[in-house]
């Protein structure tokens, strides 16, 4: 119950007693005042009546005191006369109904009249003749008791709505601040801190709001120097500090991790860029001039990547830059690969190098190499770019048959379609385990397409999604996997929770929102046990439709994951704005994890902000038991990997 609410009761029951107690003293002064009167109007009538009737009496003439009496008795204002011989004997007596004045009987018993009996002696001459006894009627008092109750408490109701009233109107004034506070508290546990500016007048509740106010100053300023120590963390240990790239290894880390992961890295490429002549330009014209060459070479392969979702861009040393392009097919790689020398040939016209000869690239598609011989490749390829010719490009292709059977982008999508049609996809889970108790957190599904003209041919989603994504049928692939995670849900044949990965596209795709959010509105029970996941690339590109989702979805119980988070180089300061309720680190921070303390900083420094924004940090690529013990010390809250569960 509110704090108003119980303050307006406490008044309304102190208005009630105090009504109480006046009532009964009233009513009570007020019966023993009609007492008093009933008793003199008694004492008059006897009095009156024994002077009338003395020589009647005296006479023993009974017809005219009986007259006499009757006419007292039948005015109502008596309710018993009675008269009485010296010696005792009745001799008229008169009664009338004790009844009457429209008065309810619980009120007449409640406050109960003892009309005093009026006495008078008869006296003919020094003679006593008898005695005149009379009780007044109590109806009148009764009913002057009554009016007077009603009008008393009528005026009692009257004034305590009015006095309600204005307290209501008092109180939502007084109790003003304490709604701002409660605002101010309830918008700290959303991952807000604001601060309320106006100062009550009521000492106690400025104190309050005062220290609020420091507080949601203290948790922000906290939160924004972990953030800003992580960042420079990350800055440091990861990222090249002339052109804001990654460094080697970074770059090393993540092409690891990629490829020890099949889901993640099915298909792509490594290219490896480098311009000539580098030192005798640092020599020419100065390092400082040197330095914004190379950020004039990251700048550029920025803004040619840009458009790829999984593109990892490095300064791996000197005149060396490396990119790792995933989820991109030979001709993609091969169209970048040459897009990129262009560009960079173009250089010489825009500012004074030493030769028109800028820049070789070399590079090498994906077919399930190691990372060594991956490296290995793009060398030789980037050897024989320099052979050929000036601003040359080079792209080594393994013998092997391309992914995917080297089907063409029309026949993948037929293929795609099909299989929607047909229902051939079939979904592995793998379990996210808890740190501290080895506790099941939820399950990670991952996707598989079955062809339906060959069932020994299972792809991997890291090689069809790129496909769907530039067909626009990824968003059908995640409304259609949504559904079965619906129905496995309701089928009861999971438990626990499910974790969804989802297409960038699909968020921001109208009609997909509006599909999800019907079946999941429809479906309360079941979206509490549903996570919608998306790349930590996706999110931070399209920040206001993500929230969008976490605002229309996370009321009835959905959560929301990002994952691959820290690759990115991202600022942690959009994770207060999202209010996601997972943080999946990227596996490439695990790489290394046992050796390079960096690493450790980094996660411990995200998991202090994560806790702060009551995100659950979950580690991916656990390996090795190793890692996997280190976790706990670093505030991480669980893993996912090979160690703890492969996909089944």
């Amino acid at each position: 119950m509110t704090l108003s609410r119980q303050l307006v009761l406490l008044v309304a029951l102190l208005v009630l007693l105090l009504f109480v107690g006046t009532f009964v003293i009233s009513a009570y002064n007020t019966r023993d005042y009609l007492e008093n009167q009933l008793a003199s109007h008694a004492q008059d009538a006897a009095t009156s009546l024994g002077l009338s009737a003395t020589n009647h009496m005296a006479e023993g003439d009974e017809a005219i005191v009986s007259s006499m009496v009757n006419a007292m008795i039948h005015r109502g204002d008596y309710l018993n006369i009675r008269l009485e011989n010296m010696q005792g004997e009745v001799w008229i007596e008169r009664g009338a109904d004790s009844a009457g004045g429209g008065v309810p009987d619980w009120f007449r018993g409640l406050f109960t009249l003892q009309p005093p009996e009026g006495k008078a002696t008869m006296m003919s001459g020094w003679r006593q003749v008898g005695n005149v006894y009379v009780v007044s009627h109590p109806g009148l008092a009764y009913r002057k008791l009554w009016d007077n109750s009603r009008e008393t408490l009528s005026w009692f109701v009257v004034g305590a709505l009015v006095v309600l009233l204005l307290g209501l109107v008092l109180l939502r004034f007084l109790l003003r601040p304490l709604r701002q506070v409660e605002w101010q508290a309830e918008a700290i546990c959303n991952r807000d801190f604001p601060v309320v500016e106006a100062r009550p007048f009521t000492l106690e509740f400025r104190r309050v709001v005062e220290a609020m106010n420091r507080l949601s100053r203290k948790v922000s300023q906290m939160l924004v120097e972990s953030e800003r120590l992580a960042s420079r963390l990350r800055e440091q240990a990861y990222q090249d500090p002339v052109t804001g790239l990654a460094n080697r290894r970074q770059f090393l880390d993540v092409l690891t991790d990629r490829v020890e992961d099949v889901d993640a890295f099915y298909q792509g490429g490594v290219l490896l860029l480098q311009l000539n002549e580098f030192k005798r330009y640092n020599q020419e014209y100065g390092y400082q001039a040197g330095d914004e060459l190379l950020r004039r070479i990251g700048e550029l392969l920025r803004e040619r990547t840009a458009h790829l979702g999984k593109v990892t861009l490095a300064h791996m040393a000197g005149a060396d830059f490396a990119l790792l392009i995933e989820d991109a097919d030979d001709a993609a790689v091969a169209t970048l690969a040459e897009q990129l020398a262009d560009n960079v040939s173009a250089l010489f016209g825009e500012i004074e190098l030493p030769s028109a000869d800028v820049a070789h690239i070399g590079g090498v598609v994906y077919r399930g190499q190691t990372v060594s011989e991956l490296l290995a490749d793009a060398d030789l390829a980037l050897r024989q770019a320099q052979q050929d010719a000036a601003n040359a490009w080079a792209l080594h292709i393994p013998d092997e048959d391309s992914a995917g059977g080297g089907r063409s982008a029309t026949e993948w999508r037929e293929l795609i379609e099909e299989a929607l049609r047909a229902k051939s996809l079939k979904l592995l889970r793998q379990p996210v385990v808890s740190t501290s108790d080895r506790s099941i957190l939820h399950h990670e599904v991952f996707l598989r397409l079955l062809n339906p003209h060959d069932d020994r041919e299972v792809l991997p989603a890291g090689i069809f999604m790129p496909v769907a994504e530039s067909t626009g049928l990824a968003s059908e692939i995640d409304k259609a996997v949504l559904q079965m995670v619906v129905e496995q849900l309701e089928s009861a044949e999971e438990e626990g929770a499910i974790a969804v990965n989802m297409s960038p596209s699909s968020l921001t795709d109208e009609a997909t929102f509006a599909w999800v959010s019907e079946r999941l509105l429809a479906r309360p029970e079941i979206a509490s046990r549903i996570i919608l996941e998306w790349p930590e690339y996706g999110a931070t590109a399209h920040v206001p439709e993500l929230k969008a989702w976490i605002d229309k979805l996370s009321p009835i119980g959905v959560r929301f994951s990002l994952d691959h988070f820290g690759k990115g180089f991202a600022s942690f300061a959009y994770l207060k704005e999202l209010k996601a309720d997972f943080l999946k680190i990227d596996g490439s921070f695990l790489q290394s994890l046992e050796s390079e303390t960096s690493n450790q900083f980094f996660l411990q420094a995200v998991s202090k902000i994560a806790r702060g924004l009551e995100l659950q940090v979950i580690a991916e690529s656990v390996e090795t038991e190793s890692v996997w013990m280190q976790l706990p010390e670093l505030g991480v809250d669980g893993g996912r990997g090979y160690w703890l569960g492969r996909p089944e």
